[in-house]
C-alpha cells in the first residue's frame, strides 16, 4: 500500500512540475514576443489590439498549468486526506476554477473582439 501512495505521490509531483514547464514557457514565449513586437517590429508603438493579442496568448497557458495544478492539488490531497486539507483543496478548486472561469471569458471576448 505504501508503494502505491508512493508512486501517486510522485505522479502529482511530475504533474505540479509540468504545470509549472508551461507557465514559465508561456511566459518566456509571451515574453520574448512582446519585446520582439514593442521594440523591434513596431518600435514604441504597439496597438491595444496587439497587447490585447498578447495577452490573450498568454492566458492560455495561464489556463492550461491551472488545470495540471488543480490535478496535482486533488492527487495530494486524496494521498494524505484530512479534513483540513480537504477544506484547503475546496478552497484552492474554487478560486482556481474562478481565476480559470474569468480568465476564459476575458480570452474568448478578446477573440470574438479580434475578429
Amino acid at each position: 500500500m505504501e508503494d502505491i501512495r508512493g508512486f501517486f505521490l510522485l505522479v502529482g509531483e511530475i504533474i505540479d512540475i509540468v504545470g509549472i514547464i508551461i507557465l514559465l514557457f508561456g511566459f518566456t514565449k509571451i515574453l520574448f514576443k512582446y519585446l520582439f513586437t514593442e521594440f523591434v517590429k513596431s518600435p514604441f508603438k504597439t496597438s491595444i489590439k496587439g497587447l490585447q493579442k498578447i495577452r490573450c496568448q498568454i492566458g492560455i497557458y495561464i489556463l492550461l498549468a491551472l488545470d495540471f495544478l488543480i490535478a496535482s492539488d486533488i492527487i495530494h490531497t486524496i494521498m494524505e486526506i484530512t479534513q483540513k486539507q480537504l477544506l484547503e483543496l475546496a478552497i484552492m478548486i474554487v478560486l482556481r476554477t474562478g481565476i480559470g472561469f474569468f480568465l476564459g471569458k476575458e480570452i474568448e471576448e478578446l477573440h470574438i473582439a479580434e475578429q
